[in-house]
Order: structure tokens, then sequence, then C-alpha cells
């Protein structure tokens, strides 16, 4: 190659080199330096090259190993790369640069919608013409001829640049799928979420919508394994086509940031109230021992515990029906009502004293009793809910022998009459989960993209039971008034039947 070759194509290309190192890193200071270093090779390496009708290839293959180099340098504290620099040898570097061409267009094939690819391997790959092309595809030759030029458009723009997968292509994000619903039963739609991708769609494309391509780049997966995932999406109006190719999330997720901020904003306030509400409680211990349940002996700490779980599960059923709008369902498929929701963390360490480990509920025992519990993430696990095995065998020997009680156990018409006596405490509750709804919904607003605003209070105000059961477990401790137990004995939790029993009822006033 002649030495003015080498200046007559530094001098008619400055810019397409300034370009194409910009492309490849944002920085305008950065791009500057590595054209200069590109320039530089381009006229240092003049001599080595044999083949003239090579020249094109072999001065973008310094380009592409200057740019190596440059990253090379400018990361040497963070990474280095494996491979060693490329060298300039006669066809080696035409073959190298050849194969890199092919994986680049491969690359950007995977990129392409379901359309433009169709056609492009249709008529590239089969050797199709265009009219057996639009047989093929069910479409008309006009709409082929667009879709290959658009094609090779697209190709020629994308070829030329330098992809970078995003942080889920090899770190999925953490995302679970909560669904309460009613109605016929779907295996597909309960198990959609048994596997990464449809999370990590649902994640990318929350904030902003995102096309099919730059979700592929996101994920580092190719836009065919994409399509039937966001297909199964849309068809259960879990993510919606914006049109322009545009999808975006239709379900709220209640984030990590969402989280910590709420429990920040609700703690003290929870503090203070709790704090009223047990010690409302333990002014009350006396009465309520008197209706005389298996059990009513045990410590003032082990019923406070109790009977604050008592006074959540009582309290909710009164917001609920004070707020008959949290309890609609929405349509979810076939017929089926319920609400969907999402959550994208595990249990947060430095929370997990905020947190239900396990469940809140109850399960039954037997034809006559149920055990309802609360599995608080402040309490050890000794005092948690044992299970439904050991709590069968520790019912029994209670009922065999009163003073075995390690939990209370009450008839319906004792639970009735605890009920009666701490309904002032019941009411309060009631009234504290209109707060913490209130909280978290203002809260949600700040955290949430504009287009699910309108599902934030129905999904918040039908959720707040389950999601602050260790919240409230968390500062009813730390409010206190109630303490971590010293013993085994499982705490927060009691038996109960549910039909009244035909010896007399309590009066309580």
């Amino acid at each position: 190659m002649e030495n003015y070759s080498a200046v007559q194509f530094v001098e008619e290309n400055m810019k397409t080199i300034f370009a194409y190192a910009l492309s490849r890193v944002s920085d305008k200071a950065d791009a500057e330096d590595l054209a200069s270093d590109i320039i530089l090779a381009i006229l240092q390496s003049k001599d080595k090259i044999k083949d003239p009708t090579a020249f094109y290839g072999f001065v973008w293959g310094i380009a592409a190993n200057t740019y190596k180099s440059f990253l090379r340098k400018r990361n040497k504290n963070s990474f280095e790369y494996l491979e060693e620099s490329i060298p300039y040898t006669d066809g080696v570097l035409e073959e190298l640069c050849s194969k890199e061409e092919l994986n680049v267009l491969r690359r950007e094939l995977s990129l392409l919608s379901k359309e433009y690819r169709e056609c492009t391997v249709a008529y590239y790959f089969d050797g199709l013409s265009c009219a057996e092309t639009a047989k093929k595809l069910g479409i008309s030759l006009e709409m082929v001829k667009y879709y290959l030029f658009k094609t090779r458009k697209i190709l020629k723009e994308g070829i030329g640049m330098e992809r970078e997968y995003g942080e889920k292509s090899y770190r999925p994000a953490k995302f679970e799928f909560v669904t309460i619903f009613s109605g016929s039963y779907n295996a597909e739609y309960r198990n959609l979420f048994n596997r990464k991708l449809p999370g990590n769609i649902l994640l990318s494309a929350y904030y902003t919508p995102m096309t099919i391509r730059e979700l592929s780049l996101e994920l580092g997966v190719a836009s065919p394994y994409l399509e039937d995932e966001i297909g199964l999406l849309e068809k259960y109006g879990l993510l919606q086509n914006l049109g322009g190719g545009k999808y975006q999330t239709n379900l709220v997720i209640f984030t990590e940031a969402f989280t910590k901020e709420f429990y920040k904003n609700a703690a003290e306030n929870c503090k203070e109230r709790l704090n009223h509400i047990l010690n409302g409680i333990k002014q009350k211990l006396a009465k309520i021992r008197n209706v005389g349940f298996i059990g009513c002996d045990l410590e003032d700490n082990s019923l406070l515990w109790a009977f604050l779980w008592l006074c959540m599960r009582n309290g909710y059923s009164d917001f609920e029906n004070m707020n008959p709008g949290y309890t609609l369902k929405d349509k979810l498929y076939n017929g089926a009502t319920g609400i969907n929701y999402g959550v994208d963390y595990d249990c947060l360490p430095e929370l997990e004293k905020y947190s239900s480990l396990a469940f809140a509920g109850y399960a039954g025992i037997d034809d006559d009793y149920a055990m309802s519990f609360a599995d608080f993430g402040v309490l050890p696990k000794k005092n948690r809910y044992p299970g439904k095995t050991s709590c069968v065998q520790k019912l029994y020997a209670a009922l065999e022998d009163r003073t075995k009680a390690e939990f209370a156990v009450m008839r319906a018409e004792e639970l009735k009459a605890v009920e009666n006596i701490i309904s002032e405490e019941i009411k309060e509750m009631a009234e504290f989960y209109v707060y913490l709804t209130e909280t978290a919904v203002k809260t949600m607003r700040s955290h949430a993209p504009d287009h699910v605003c309108n599902q934030i209070e129905h999904i918040v105000g039908s959720t707040i039971f389950f999601r602050t059961v260790g919240f409230i477990g968390g500062c009813a401790a730390e409010s206190g008034a109630a303490s971590v137990p010293e013993d085994d004995k499982a705490v927060a939790l009691y038996a109960y039947t549910s039909k009244y029993s035909k010896e007399k009822c309590f009066d309580v006033c």
C-alpha cells in the first residue's frame, strides 16, 4: 500500500473514524482519544498489508483492535481481556474479520422482529424468491419487498454498532409473582413465573416501554425466544402492547426501594399505636383470664402476643367491611377473578425483623379445632408456629390436662368473650389499617410508574394485611409493650373451635 493511500483514507474518513469511536465510548473526550489512537495505528501499519484489495477490511480491523487495546488500558485495574492482540499477518486478519462480521450479522438477525426476521431468513438463507417468500409467509409481495428493504437498512446500521447487553443478561433479577384468585384453575397461569425469563421481562419493561429488540439486549436473549414469552404475558394482561412495537408491564410491583421507604415512613407511628393497643390489652388481662379458657394462666407476654394477633385478624376484617372496594376482584382469565402483583426482592437481612417468614392465618387441626397463628420474623424460630403435627400433640395434651397448655385453647363462646373484652383495641387496629394503607398508597405513588397508578389503591388495600404482618410484629417488639420470650414456647398463636357448646355462654360487659 502506498503511503498516500493511508493518509488519504484518514483525511477522507476523519468524521467516520470519530463517529466509530463515539459509538463505542460515550464520553466525548474518550472518543477523541480513541479516534487519535486509531489514526496513529492506521498510519503506523501502512506497510503491513500485502493485498491492496483488502485495504478497507484491514483499516477497520485495526480500528477494532485499537478499541480493544484502548479498553484494556483504561480498565486495567478492573479487568483484562483474555484474548491476545490479533496479529496483522496476511490472510489471518481477513479470516478473523469475516468470522467477526458473521457473528455480528447473527447478532443483528437475532434482534429483528418476527416479520423482518422471517422474510430475511427465507430470502437470504433459504434461497426463496420474493414471490415464494410471500406465499410461504402468507403476506403480499409488496410487504416482502418492504421488509427486505427495511432489513438491509437496519442490519447496515446495527452491524456498525457496539452492542452492550444489560445486567439482567448475566444476573437475572429476583421476581416473585403473587396471584390470589378464584374461579377456574389454570396451571399455565399459575406456573408462568416458575422460570426467570417472564419476571425479568416484566421488570425490564416496568418503568420504560421497551421493544422486543431492546428487551433482547437487556436480557441477553434472542428475539425468537422472547416472542412466545411476551405472547403469554400479553395473553394474560400482564404486559400491554402499546403499539409501535413497544411493550409495558401492566402490574404493580412492590420494589425493595418502596418497601424500605414505607417501613421508614410508618415505623414510628406504628410503634406508638401498637404500644397503646398492647397496653390496653394488658389492662384487661385480668378480665380476659376470668373467661376461663385453657391457657388463661399463661404469662402476660404469651397472652399479649396471642391477642395482638387476634386484634390484627379481627381489625382487618372490620377494615375490609369499612372499605368494600378493597375486596373486589379483578378479571384475570376465563371467568377467574382475583388480584396480581409482583415482588422484586428476597427477604432483606436488615429488615428480617419486619418479615413474616412462613405463614400468617389459620389451619385446621381436626373436625373441631383450628389453629390461628402469625410467624412474626422478629420472634426466634423456637417461639414461632411449630407446625401442625406438634400443635396437634400440644393441643390434645392441653385438652387432657390444662396445666400442660402452651397456648390459649378457646371454645367458640370463649373466643367471642375475649373479642368483646378487647373490642376497643380491635377497633383501634381497624383504624390503624386505614393509616397503613394510606401511607403505603402515598409511598407507592412515588415509586410506581404512572401507567399503573390507577391500580395502586386497590392492590395496596387488598394486600395490606399479609404484607404488614411481620412489620406489625417487629414494631410491637420495638414498642416495648411486648417482649421476645426467653423460653422456647410458641407465641402469637391460639386454638379455637368454630362451634358453640351447650354450656352457658359468658356474659362480658
